[in-house]
């Protein structure tokens, strides 16, 4: 209640009435989020400062632990940037090399520790609720290496002798515009189409394809694997093309690109360190978290949220499950006429639809991540340190794609393990995941103001049912609604297309929205929210306030971005779009708060 204004009238403005205080008490650009967010990183560095002073904690006989330290410590040793020790860890057999080494077999190297952006690009993708595959692309048209200075010293001591930094540029920049004119052929329609590894090689002869996947994959393919290829005629022309080239040329281009890339991976100490300054604790909290997903999740679990999980999953689980009814009743009443067969698929997502709480494989014994840690290893310091974390993640995506081993398979699609280019730190809030159909709740959340067990009704409900409305009706919004129940692409917005009631309510909710995707989420899902709640609850005293009042702070300070509206724009309009909030708070017609357009969406 301390951020409420009660001098501004919530009928007129609902997020200047609920949030009218929060700049008093939080910096600029504050959300509940970073708030929540900076708690657990500062829990982790309070943890990892213990156990530096006790070594004989038992935590140290746990998996992951002991390493965790150790590139903690090595990373907030860091006390000045030296790009060449990246560089020289690649191995100075291929160092030595770059002017006779083919450029696809430096580029399968880089992609061991999962770099793909340039040339032909390969990368392992999670593909459906069960599979990874293989995906072939061309040069990467939209990104372009900026060569700086640091970059260039750091690159030009390797091998013969390099050109002045100004006239490397000018050769990167001729070499990239040929890329982009061949990047795409006149017939490309950007979609995925699926080849054997015989067709690639029948039709881009001129590559040891054999050779590349062993090189970054580590394994053999059989002629009958299939992976998933976009535009096949453009590889071709840029497999021509670079095969005519200066092979140093190419080499010294993708070693550059591939220090620029590591760079630029979500919070790297070395790219935000200050002159003079060592890498502060929290920095490095920060890029372990990213780019050590599952060890860091695995000691806040054991650590911190383990006495908690049983009494908070009774309660999440409950809610969700009473949204999921909702939802399929929602879904077979019909209200936009919609084909019986579309109906029965959207029905079995809602059935299928999963959710997991802190974001680990659930059920799994000790065994699973001891056998996980014999996996990673740890060196002698950060930079060390850095690639043999990248190269951990993407070995082990590697070996899924080509595992046969179904126990093994269900555990680890029973989680999300994120890329550590996921582009924000850690996932701050909850989200579906549509190509497993399932929705993590991460640590984050699962904290005060968000959530908590023991919460009234009125904030339970207010808070985590509309938060997993939202990210259950991204299930269904204009983009997620193509993946079924299995995470497969369908072409169910193409059915939901020709159909004039669902097309109008798309219309009406896509007025000046940055993503429509989010707006038709955060109407729908509160709706769905408050007919979860529904019932005498909102009449009860000041139930209905309150409930609107929690929802509303987990939009307090957010000033949005490029996927969503400012917090003051999404929650008005949101809430303009339930009847219910006018009635709690008696808006009159013409108010605000009380839209007169009311879109039937879901």
């Amino acid at each position: 209640m301390e951020y409420v204004d009660s001098e501004k009238n919530p009928c007129d403005d609902f997020y200047a009435y609920a949030c009218g205080k929060w700049r008093e008490k939080h910096e600029a650009h504050t959300t509940a989020t970073t708030l929540s967010e900076t708690q657990i990183n500062r829990q982790y560095e309070d943890l990892f400062s213990y156990l530096l002073r006790n070594l004989s904690a038992p935590e140290h006989g746990y998996p992951f632990y002991r390493k965790v330290l150790t590139h903690f410590q090595n990373c907030t040793a860091l006390e000045r940037p030296n790009l060449r020790r990246y560089i020289d860890l690649l191995g100075q057999d291929l160092l030595s090399s770059l002017g006779s080494t083919h450029w696809m077999n430096v580029l399968a190297v880089l992609g061991r520790y999962g770099y793909h952006g340039h040339y032909v690009q390969m990368e392992v993708r999670w593909y459906n609720a069960s599979h990874h595959m293989i995906f072939l692309l061309p040069h990467n048209r939209d990104v372009n290496l900026s060569l700086t200075s640091e970059i260039y010293n750091a690159i030009s001591q390797v091998g013969p002798s390099w050109p002045p930094l100004n006239q490397l540029k000018e050769q990167f920049e001729n070499l990239e515009q040929n890329l982009i004119r061949l990047a795409k052929s006149h017939s490309a329609d950007d979609t995925f189409r699926k080849y054997s590894l015989d067709q690639i090689r029948n039709e881009v002869t001129e590559l040891e394809w054999d050779e590349v996947f062993r090189k970054q994959l580590g394994r053999s393919m059989a002629a009958d694997h299939v992976f998933q290829v976009d535009d096949l005629v453009a590889i071709k022309g840029l497999v021509d093309y670079l095969n005519k080239t200066d092979t140093l040329l190419l080499n010294r281009y993708s070693v550059a690109r591939f220090v620029s890339h590591l760079l630029e991976l979500p919070h790297n100490p070395v790219a935000n360190w200050a002159n003079g300054k060592r890498s502060r604790g929290m920095d490095c909290i920060r890029h372990m978290r990213r780019s050590l997903y599952l060890p860091m999740n695995y000691v806040y679990e054991r650590s911190f949220y383990a006495r908690r999980r049983s009494a908070d999953e009774l309660v999440i689980h409950s809610v969700f499950k009473q949204l999921q009814e909702q939802l399929e009743l929602r879904v077979q009443g019909n209200a936009l006429n919609l084909s019986q067969e579309l109906v029965n698929n959207l029905k079995a997502k809602v059935h299928h639809m999963r959710i997991n709480v802190g974001n680990l494989p659930p059920n799994v014994s000790e065994q699973f991540y001891w056998a996980s840690d014999q996996r990673w290893n740890v060196g002698r310091d950060f930079y060390e340190n850095h690639l043999n974390s990248l190269l951990y993640y993407y070995t082990l995506v590697s070996d899924l794609e080509g595992s046969t081993n179904q126990k093994e398979r269900k555990i680890w699609y029973s989680f999300n393990m994120h890329t550590p280019e996921f582009p924000d730190n850690i996932d701050a809030t909850p989200y579906f995941y549509c190509l497993g159909n399932i929705i993590f709740v991460p640590y984050s959340y699962v904290k005060r103001p968000f959530f908590y067990a023991g919460f009234w009704p009125a904030l339970l409900y207010g808070d985590l049912a509309n938060t997993l409305g939202h990210e259950m009706m991204h299930a269904f919004d204009t983009d997620l609604v193509d993946y079924d129940a299995q995470g497969n692409l369908r072409n169910f917005s193409d059915q939901l297309g020709q159909v004039e009631l669902y097309n109008s309510a798309v219309g009406c909710l896509n007025t000046s929205a940055v993503m429509l995707n989010e707006r038709t989420s955060d109407v729908s899902g509160s709706r769905l929210a408050l007919q979860t709640y529904g019932g005498e609850w909102l009449s009860r005293l000041d139930n209905g306030r309150l409930y609107f009042l929690q929802f509303a702070h987990f939009f307090c300070g957010d000033t949005g971005d490029q996927y969503h509206d400012s917090g003051s724009q999404r929650l008005n309009y949101s809430l303009s779009q339930v009847p219910q909030f006018a009635e709690i708070f008696e808006c009159r017609n013409g108010t605000g708060m009380r839209s007169t357009d009311q879109c039937p969406f879901w």
